[in-house]
């Protein structure tokens, strides 16, 4: 009974109800876009060490209009057994995967390097805007929409390392009602022994950056953890995990020197634009 009155009551803090607009330029994606034979071609922004670039992707219209017809959003919560399934549900609607297996492959075009490869993934998913909106969209609705929630935006991403052969889960904060990324990582970059780094799929965040969001607590709460693939770790993450901490700093550095009436240290100033410029971070 918990479950169904957890389920019925999420995402509460991200969702609001959404009206999709197809023919708009947004920040992070180019949704204008050429249709033929029932599919539109989409564009992604990435950027990946202070590098962008775009990726494209041909969409069908035929599956979309499908999924708005019968998305389970039109299901009740407590048809669900659990967390898991409710998610999972999103997740794994198998018509959906040829186009995460298309993008998948467009990333790995871009570099041969793994870890790279998630960290574009990573970077995409974070640059499609979040907007507030319904909480019952299957990630491929949100590559056609090109906006996304945090349920929705989290199981997109889950749903492109899996493709891209590592191992990954979502974490479920329920006091929070958020959802977010845990991609398999060695310690001490973990989340709280998790094993899997946290990864905020809302906004251009640093991996591994564990700030809770305005709103939320001091802390996060403890998160429920649901597996979506198996592979290998993203061992590399010890870079994202400094930054993420120095950024963190030079944020309590910031608000303390606006609090006093005052800025950020001069010499401070390039750090805090060099990590702006790398990941792209919203001011």
């Amino acid at each position: 009974m918990r479950l169904i009155l957890i389920l019925c009551t999420a995402l509460i803090l991200c969702t609001t109800i959404f009206t999709p607009v197809l023919a708009v330029t947004t920040n992070g994606m180019d949704t204008s876009y050429g249709s033929t034979d029932g599919y539109i071609t989409r564009h992604y922004d990435y950027v990946l060490d202070g590098n962008q670039g775009t990726l494209p992707i041909a969409l069908s219209t035929k599956l979309y209009s499908a999924y708005r017809e019968e998305n389970p959003r039109q299901k009740r919560a407590w048809a669900y057994v659990d967390n898991a399934s409710f998610f999972l549900t999103y997740l794994n609607e198998y018509n959906q995967n040829r186009y995460f297996e298309a993008l998948a492959d467009e990333i790995r075009k871009k570099t041969d390097n793994p870890d790279d490869q998630a960290r574009i993934a990573i970077s995409l998913v974070q640059h499609i805007p979040y907007i507030k909106g319904s909480p019952y969209r299957y990630p491929y609705e949100v590559l056609y929409d090109g906006s996304g929630v945090c349920f929705e935006k989290s199981l997109l991403l889950a749903a492109l390392l899996k493709e891209l052969g590592y191992k990954s889960s979502v974490l479920y904060f329920i006091p929070e009602n958020h959802l977010a990324v845990g991609i398999s990582c060695p310690e001490p970059y973990d989340f709280r022994g998790t094993g899997y780094c946290l990864v905020q799929a809302t906004n251009p965040i640093i991996m591994t950056d564990e700030t809770p969001f305005a709103g939320s607590g001091e802390n996060w709460s403890s998160p429920e953890i649901i597996r979506t693939s198996d592979g290998h770790s993203l061992d590399s993450v010890r870079t994202e995990y400094i930054d993420a901490r120095t950024l963190i700093l030079l944020q309590s550095e910031r608000t303390a020197a606006r609090g006093n009436g005052t800025t950020l240290p001069i010499a401070d100033n390039p750090r805090w634009s060099e990590l702006q410029a790398k990941y792209d971070l919203y001011a």
